[in-house]
This record gives C-alpha cells, sequence and structure tokens, in this order.
C-alpha cells in the first residue's frame, strides 16, 4: 500500500511539474517586446533624437512646457528646435534653440508653447526642426501632476 502511495505521490509531482512549466511555454518572453518604457515618445531625425517628449498643459488652448531631452548622435554641432503645428503652418519660428555638440544629450529646458490645442490625457502633434529639416511628432500632453508638477508653465 505505501509503494502505491508514492507512486502515486511522484506521480502527481511529475504531472504538476509539467502542467505549471507548460505556462510559460505558451507565454511570450516580456523582454522581447518593445516598448517605451516612458510617459513620452521617441523621434529619430538623422543623427538628432528626442527621447520621451511630452508636453505638460494644465488645459487646451493653455501654455504648455516640453519635456524631454535631446541627444546628437553624430560628431557635428547641431541645432535643434521645436514648433507646434500650428506654429509651423503659420510659417512661426522657436523662440528656443537647444545647441549641441557632438556626440551630446541635453535635457529639454526652456521651451513652452504658448499655446497647446490639446487637452492633458491626449496627443498633440510638434515639430522637431534641425537644419535637416522637420519632422512632424505626436507627443502626449500631460497634467502638471506629481513629477511633472514642476514642469507646470509660468502664467
Amino acid at each position: 500500500m505505501k509503494r502505491l502511495h508514492r507512486a502515486i505521490a511522484a506521480t502527481g509531482a511529475v504531472a504538476a511539474t509539467a502542467a505549471l512549466s507548460a505556462c510559460s511555454f505558451f507565454s511570450p518572453v516580456q523582454t522581447d517586446n518593445k516598448y517605451i518604457p516612458a510617459d513620452g515618445v521617441p523621434v529619430q531625425m538623422g543623427a538628432i533624437a528626442g527621447r520621451n517628449l511630452a508636453i505638460v498643459s494644465e488645459k487646451a488652448g493653455g501654455p504648455g512646457t516640453l519635456t524631454g531631452a535631446v541627444l546628437n548622435q553624430g560628431d557635428n554641432d547641431a541645432q535643434v528646435s521645436f514648433l507646434t503645428r500650428a506654429q509651423a503652418e503659420a510659417g512661426g519660428t522657436s523662440t528656443a534653440v537647444i545647441s549641441l555638440g557632438g556626440r551630446e544629450t541635453k535635457p529639454i529646458q526652456g521651451v513652452v508653447f504658448d499655446k497647446v490645442p490639446s487637452a492633458p490625457g491626449t496627443m498633440t502633434e510638434i515639430y522637431l526642426k534641425t537644419s535637416e529639416g522637420k519632422q512632424l511628432v505626436s507627443v502626449p500632453v500631460l497634467a502638471p501632476n506629481g513629477f511633472y508638477e514642476q514642469f507646470k508653465p509660468k502664467a
């Protein structure tokens, strides 16, 4: 009788191990999935890259502060600026220009848009502008809460 119990217990243990390990067989490895682990979005235009780009604004139609970082992945100096879609369509220019040396990274500071057309929790479009041209980027608009309160546009 003891032998039968041991055999049943051993068979049960083997079956449970096989059944539980099969769970991972049907689930993809999450580190194989590419995703953006941030609130903002990335953009690449030639040697210039934007990382974690987002706009902090209290309301649609109000001012908004651009947050994130810009990287110059090339060896030559570069200048980067940002425009809202409305500014670009009206032929406007950016008031804040970020100068980057070769292989340099800088946080975005001092880029404030007078009027952000979208409300927090939605997306809006801005242009990344360099000497190579400009690229339209859809970025999230975030409410100035928590960490982002420090980026709240000054009235």
